[in-house]
């Protein structure tokens, strides 16, 4: 049981650090001993990267708000990148962010979700989600190429 909590445990810090590979790497490449079956691929991937989510945005959103208050600058300006970014931002909004969030990692997007939508109560909640879903889809990826064959 010890052994089993320890793998877990070490799945959910892989599911952090490079969420996309982890589905694929549970189902494909079990290690001696592991058979990840697909819902227990979905659980803890998506439970790992819940977690990642939550440090990283309590972190972020400290981290942001401290630079704020103690950085202050005299007066903002408005750059080309500057403009860009609130253009992606005002188009897309999180539910682009969910949609990549997957590709660019649970850090990543976390601290972006921060900083951009801190003051949507809902964009944590809104990433989780997105964690989940992504964690079926890629779950399911995997479990075809398993029954098809293939593997790395």
């Amino acid at each position: 049981m010890i052994e089993y909590l320890l793998h877990v445990i070490g799945w959910w810090l892989l599911s952090i650090v490079k969420f996309l590979f982890v589905p694929f790497a549970m189902i494909l490449k079990p290690d001696v001993g592991e058979d990840w079956n697909w819902l227990e691929t979905v659980i803890i991937s998506a439970t790992g990267a819940s977690i990642g989510i939550w440090i990283f945005y309590k972190f972020g959103d400290f981290i942001f708000q401290w630079i704020s208050k103690h950085f202050k600058t005299s007066r903002k300006t408005f750059t080309k990148r500057n403009r860009s970014f609130v253009r992606i931002k005002q188009k897309w909004g999180i539910t682009g962010l969910m949609v990549i969030c997957a590709l660019i990692s649970v850090p990543v997007s976390a601290m972006l979700a921060a900083k951009l939508f801190r003051h949507d109560n809902t964009a944590m909640a809104r990433l989780v989600l997105a964690f989940w879903i992504w964690s079926v889809a890629l779950s399911s990826i995997a479990l075809g190429m398993k029954k098809i064959g293939l593997s790395f």
